[in-house]
């Protein structure tokens, strides 16, 4: 019957289903448009209803789903309509349905979209981890803290140039570590992934609450399926590299399962030994420490690049009803990197300048703001700290409820993780820390959903500890979190969703925080949306501890898990006082669907951020602290000053059917500088980068990506262009990285050949210190003073074109 119903003229038809490919039954269906008509899914999920040609708004509702309404695009005959609908207990972080109209786009109406890398564009490009496919997402900035190289850490920050402020989530579960406030997603591999939602701004009803206002990044990890899939693949390539993983899919009676595992394996760019000096801009000597002399002994050193990276995902979901399930989640990755080739450059400056007080290029100035230019001593030596092995385990565990109570659905989850960080030599940043992250969390909620509207409350408590880092005893923390979100459709063609969030932190206190979204259609085609809220970033467990100073031979000293004082005797602490981080956020939106081939997505932004954590450097930089009892001083971090973050998106995406091409254009304007931070922020006795009004370092004004993807007769081919503008994470002029991909289908066998960064952008082996883009940064100068003069950057460099051929298995 549902056949010749289709056959029949102007008729919309379709399926109803969840992610996994099971029926939705009894969804309403509602089109309205030229007219209006009311239909409900049947057992299989199936649908149809007669209508005129025409443009209608769409909307479908099913207990225990999240509602999805969208624009179909010119129906101008029969037309087949696929409905996913998102559960409630949804892995993702904003619930949306997806809906296409014969293969094609459909306007999405919600208040706030979202960016979705799917795994499907992820394996076109060949792309072995994740973190290459967030790149073509310009609000998300890649930052390289230690180096470039694929064996250094690699996290995101969103609008911004603070990876602590964009949320990392695994189905919805926090991961970012109490240390860095981020976590490491250098090796998350694509095998484990169905795909990468990145959420932008703050979403009235979005799922990670309010402790973010960069967005936030989720990682949807492999989700059952109901018929049953195997894929098997193989890969080598260059550098030594060879991966091989397993995905496994299916429903056995009422239980899905997803399996997943992955062994990647790297030789790397760098096998080599070389002599290496500790430190840049001083002359090599090898005796003991003077007035005038500063040991600076070269020691032969291994350099390598090699990386070990294992991961496992299980997923299963027992299905008892359409509107009730349970699950579990266990993912695992263990990785251990060489990292001596990324931790230990070249000086990349021919000369040195100095500038005020403090031993450089071999003796030390008078003080003087003038500047002095003289060689540079070990220039084109290899400097750094030595051996280094990063060893990293990531283990996140969910376990997962719904179940309909009374009206509506209740949802429970309880996960747990941890992220155990194991370095092994010369620390050059925060990330080089041994430690171990750990976190619990237990959450409930209950909503309904309505004819016209969606309603949901609950809450979490959480507990957080963190070890390690030379402190003595165990951090922790525990957060109890409550929640009030809903959305409601005023109208024909107004909405509007609103969520209220409490907080409270056992370190700092309690905080409340509110959002607001609405959207207002503006004919069938177009749809204008605002929205408005505020966020918070909470003080990590490790900025608020204060090392007790320690007393040696009857006089105090700085506690020695700080590390070296600097030359004016000032040591970087942690700060018990240090309170959140605020901000609130404005969007405004406009979304276009020319047809169902072509769409437009634009999007302005502006966050006002106060009470802006950054560190307080006492005397300017032009006192010394070594002649002063007790004879040191700390640089600690505080609430000081303000920040902005505004700019623009825009996204545009075309499908030509008769070449069977899919063309996808981003491009994304972020502008984030601070202001009003008052005197010493930021230590000025290495370049303050911390200036008012001027663009944060390592944040790009202009990113954009052009993703082009082809498929016919079993050919494929897909190329991706990533542009980064000035003042990029790399310290590199404006660069364009390419890759692509050429593949064939010989029915169950697969064979893909995939290149990176085809025309060797940015490439290299290792870091030059001091020879990157300058920044005008501030320097110290006399009585207290500073003044603003170009600050010597790291040149930083990723690997150059590497290819890999790749063989794959579907059964």
């Amino acid at each position: 019957m549902f056949s010749a119903l289709i056959a029949a003229c102007c008729l919309i038809g379709g399926t109803v289903h969840a992610a996994s490919g099971a029926p939705v039954a009894h969804a309403t269906v509602r089109v309205r448009g030229a007219v209006s008509v009311d239909t409900a899914s049947d057992e299989k999920g199936n649908f149809a209803l007669q209508a005129p040609p025409g443009r209608y708004d769409l909307t479908v509702v099913a207990p225990g789903y999240a509602t999805v309404t969208v624009n179909t695009g010119d129906v101008a005959a029969d037309s087949r309509v696929d409905i996913v609908l998102e559960p409630t207990d949804s892995p993702r972080l904003r619930t949306i349905g997806q809906v296409s109209v014969n293969g094609g786009f459909t306007l999405d109406r919600n208040a706030i979209p979202e960016t979705d890398v799917s795994r499907a564009q992820m394996d076109a490009l060949g792309y072995s981890r994740a973190i290459e496919a967030l790149q073509e997402v310009p609000s998300a900035v890649i930052q390289h803290p230690d180096a470039g190289a694929p064996t250094a850490p690699a996290v995101v920050s969103l609008r911004g140039p603070d990876p602590s402020e964009a949320m990392i989530t695994l189905d919805g579960q926090q991961l970012n570590d109490g240390n860095t406030g981020d976590i490491d997603l250098s090796q998350f591999a694509v095998p484990a992934f169905n795909s990468i939602n990145v959420t932008e701004g703050l979403g009235p009803t979005d799922l990670e609450g309010s402790n973010t206002f960069g967005g936030a990044v989720n990682f949807v990890s492999l989700r059952p399926t109901q018929q049953e899939h195997l894929n098997l693949s193989s890969s080598v390539g260059s550098y030594g590299t060879t991966q091989s993983w397993l995905n496994a899919t299916g429903t056995i009676g009422k239980l899905g399962y997803a399996f997943a595992g992955s062994d990647y394996q790297q030789a790397g760019q760098v096998d080599q030994y070389a002599y290496v000096v500790p430190a840049n801009d001083l002359p090599i000597y090898c005796g003991p420490a003077t007035k005038s002399k500063i040991p600076n002994c070269p020691a032969y050193t291994h350099l390598g690049s090699t990386i070990a990276a294992r991961l496992g995902l299980l997923n299963l979901d027992y299905n008892f009803s359409q509107r009730s399930d349970a699950g579990l989640r266990i993912f695992t990755l263990g990785d251990n990197r060489d990292e001596s080739s990324a931790l230990n450059g070249i000086a990349g400056n021919p000369t040195c300048v100095l500038r005020g007080p403090g031993p450089a290029c071999g003796f030390t100035p008078t003080g003087s703001s003038e500047s002095n230019t003289v060689a540079n001593p070990v220039f084109e030596e290899h400097v750094g700290p030595g051996s280094a092995n990063f060893a990293q385990s990531i283990r996140a565990y969910d376990a997962y409820s719904r179940t309909p109570l009374g009206a509506g659905t209740l949802l429970a989850d309880l996960f747990a993780s941890d992220n155990n960080v194991d370095f092994q030599g010369g620390a050059v940043s925060p990330y080089d820390v041994s430690h171990l992250d750990r976190r619990y969390n237990e959450a409930t909620s209950w909503g309904r959903t309505f004819e016209t509207s969606e309603w949901e409350l609950g809450g979490y408590a959480r507990q957080e500890t963190l070890s390690g880092l030379g402190i003595p005893q165990t951090l922790a923390q525990s957060i109890n979190s409550y929640f009030v979100r809903g959305s409601q459709q005023i109208g024909a063609h107004f909405r509007a969703s609103a969520g209220i969030y409490d907080a409270s932190y056992s370190t700092f206190g309690t905080t409340l925080n509110w959002r607001l979204g609405v959207s207002q259609d503006i004919g069938a085609s177009s749809v204008v949306r605002f929205s408005a809220g505020t966020g918070f970033r909470a003080p990590l467990l490790a900025e608020r501890y204060f090392f007790p100073p320690i007393v040696v031979d009857g006089k105090l000293q700085p506690n020695p898990a700080l590390g070296p004082v600097d030359s004016n005797c000032v040591v970087p602490n942690g700060d018990p006082n240090e309170r959140p981080e605020h901000a609130t956020e404005y969007e405004l939106g406009f979304s276009h669907l020319f047809s169902n081939s072509s769409n437009l997505d634009v999007s302005l932004y502006r966050s006002n951020l106060r009470d802006t954590i950054e560190n307080y450097y006492p005397g300017g930089g032009s006192r010394s602290f070594c002649g002063t009892a007790p004879g040191f001083a700390y640089e600690i971090p505080i609430n000081i000053g303000n920040a902005v973050y505004e700019g623009a998106e825009v996204r545009y995406k075309q499908r030509f059917a008769r070449l069977n091409l899919m063309a996808t254009l981003t491009y994304g304007l972020n502008v984030a500088y601070p202001y009003a931070l008052g005197p010493f922020v930021s230590n000025p006795t290495s370049g303050g980068t911390l200036v008012d009004g001027q663009q944060f370092l390592g944040v790009p004004q202009q990113q954009a990506s052009a993703v082009f993807t082809w498929a016919q007769r079993g050919w494929r081919a897909s190329t991706a262009f990533t542009f980064a503008g000035k003042n990029n994470t790399l310290a590199q002029p404006p660069y364009t990285l390419v890759d692509a991909a050429i593949g064939k289908d010989f029915g169950r066998l697969d064979f893909t050949l995939a290149a990176t960064n085809i025309f060797n952008a940015v490439s290299g082996p290792f870091t030059r210190y001091q020879a990157g883009v300058p920044y005008p940064g501030l320097y110290a100068g006399p009585h207290d003073t500073q003044y603003l003069a170009n600050l010597p950057t790291d040149a930083l460099f990723v690997q150059p074109a590497s290819v890999r051929f790749i063989f794959t298995l579907h059964e």
